[in-house]
């Protein structure tokens, strides 16, 4: 993107797209090898500049690429289908040291996950990802087990607990990514997330505070389509005490519904159903 392009008016909103784009190049560039998430915690033109630099640092670096399994020096690894469980723990534990030898790091978001289970990652994936033949001293790389695997209903749950947090503190805005970029109501109606959080302010600010916040997620589902993307939802009950400037206080109590969607890997709230919000 050009200095004079602008995806917005907005200065803050127009960098995110423009980070967004530059982690979408870097992902297409070096695959599941760049493993970087926006951050909320890290300013956007601070993350503007750093992914800049990845992208001048790796221009000015054409490096050779080897697998993971050759990064490592090629070692020996049976089937899994051939060992005891025993035998595949210590296996495990042989290959983590290895790959941590080396500087390559598997993380995970969730888990414990079994041990057959990462071994059988390990052996049949990850060793196949590339990684560059000459790192620089003190790099490491860093795969994401997740990011191979997603888990729909637990990327639900965080999704559902950052919507509740976001609610507690009467505030959505442009961090708040668990939204999809519009909302579809039941009825047909759409609205932007700028629209969506105009709407939402209005509501918040027709009260001074909320007290006694309690929710719980009672079900969560999942639809796999056959484009690859899936449906999926939360629900259980919330409660929550609305404190008006005159001190007079409207007790909301009843479900609440959140629909999601997933688009690549990535879970995003496109309509809810909130006690005491009317669309």
């Amino acid at each position: 993107m050009s200095q004079d392009e602008k995806f917005s008016d907005n200065e803050i909103e127009n960098l995110q797209i423009e980070n967004e784009m530059l982690r979408i190049q870097l992902k297409a560039q070096f695959g599941d090898a760049f493993q970087m998430e926006s951050s909320n915690s890290l300013p956007p033109e601070i993350e503007n500049q750093f992914l800049k630099n990845i992208l001048a640092f790796q221009g000015a670096n054409n490096t050779e690429t080897i697998t993971v399994h050759d990064k490592i020096g090629k070692p020996f690894y049976p089937s899994a289908d051939k060992l005891t469980q025993l035998e595949i723990s210590q296996e495990l534990q042989r290959i983590m040291l290895l790959l941590k030898k080396n500087d390559i790091l598997l993380d995970f978001s969730h888990g414990p996950y079994p041990d057959e289970e990462i071994y059988r990652f390990i052996t049949e994936e990850l060793f196949s990802q590339q990684t560059e033949i000459d790192s620089i001293t003190g790099l490491k790389w860093n795969f994401i087990y997740e990011e191979f695997h997603p888990d729909n209903r637990v990327d639900i749950e965080k999704n559902t607990h950052k919507f509740f947090t976001h609610w507690f503190n009467r505030m959505f805005d442009s961090y708040s990514w668990e939204l999809d970029d519009e909302i579809i109501t039941s009825d047909g109606a759409r609205y932007s997330r700028q629209q969506l959080y105009t709407k939402l302010n209005n509501f918040f600010n027709s009260f001074v505070r909320f007290e006694k916040n309690a929710y719980n997620i009672k079900m969560i589902d999942v639809a796999e389509q056959d484009d690859g993307s899936a449906l999926g939802f939360s629900e259980g009950m919330y409660k929550y005490d609305a404190v008006m400037e005159n001190r007079e206080i409207l007790h909301f109590e009843d479900s609440y519904k959140l629909y999601m969607c997933r688009q690549g890997k990535e879970w995003r709230i496109f309509n809810f159903v909130m006690p005491g919000f009317v669309w």
